[in-house]
C-alpha cells in the first residue's frame, strides 16, 4: 500500500468519525431544545363559570408550564361570545378572570367552548391551545385567519399576543 493510498484511507476514516460526532451532537442539541421549549412552553387550564346573558363570563385560569407573557381567548358561551386577553407568571394557581361580551353568535351552544385560545410564552414563541398547543410560526396572519373564519374582524384584537400597536 502506498502513502498517498494511507493518507487517503486515514482521512476517509476521519471523515466517518467526524460525521458521527456531529450527528450526536446534533441529536442532542433537538433534545436539550424540546426540554427548553417544555420548561418555557405555557400550558393554560381553563374552568368555565357562569355567565348571565350580555353580562361577563367568569373564567378560571390556571398556568401549568411556564410564563404566559400574552394571551388571547374567545369563548363561545350559549348564543354569546366573549373574549379577552391573558398574561399569567409560570406554574400560577387558579386565577379568576372576567371575559366581556362582545356579540352574539350565529348558533346556540349547549356546553362552554373555547373557540381561539393563543399564548405567547417569555421568548415571543406563539401557540395555538384549540388544536393541541402547536406552535404558531405567524401569530399575526394566523388571528387574522381566526378572526376572519369567526367574522369578528374588528371587533377584537390581541396586541400582546401579536406584537400590533392598538389603534
Amino acid at each position: 500500500m502506498s502513502t498517498e493510498q494511507v493518507l487517503v484511507l486515514v482521512a476517509a476514516i476521519a471523515a466517518v468519525w467526524a460525521a458521527l460526532f456531529a450527528t450526536r451532537a446534533d441529536l442532542a442539541a433537538r433534545r436539550a431544545m424540546k426540554r427548553f421549549e417544555g420548561a418555557t412552553k405555557p400550558v393554560p387550564n381553563i374552568v368555565f363559570g357562569q355567565a348571565a346573558p350580555g353580562q361577563s363570563v367568569e373564567l378560571e385560569v390556571e398556568n401549568l408550564g411556564g410564563t404566559l407573557a400574552a394571551g388571547g381567548i374567545i369563548v363561545h358561551v350559549s348564543d354569546e361570545l366573549y373574549a379577552g386577553e391573558l398574561s399569567l407568571p409560570d406554574k400560577a394557581p387558579p386565577r379568576r378572570i372576567s371575559l366581556p361580551f362582545v356579540v352574539k353568535a350565529w348558533k346556540r351552544q349547549l356546553e362552554p367552548q373555547c373557540l381561539v385560545l393563543i399564548a405567547r410564552d417569555a421568548t415571543g414563541r406563539c401557540w395555538d391551545y384549540v388544536d393541541g398547543g402547536k406552535r404558531i410560526k405567524n401569530p399575526r396572519r394566523w388571528l387574522s385567519r381566526q378572526l376572519r373564519d369567526l367574522r369578528m374582524q374588528g371587533m377584537i384584537d390581541f396586541p400582546k399576543v401579536t406584537g400590533k400597536e392598538p389603534r
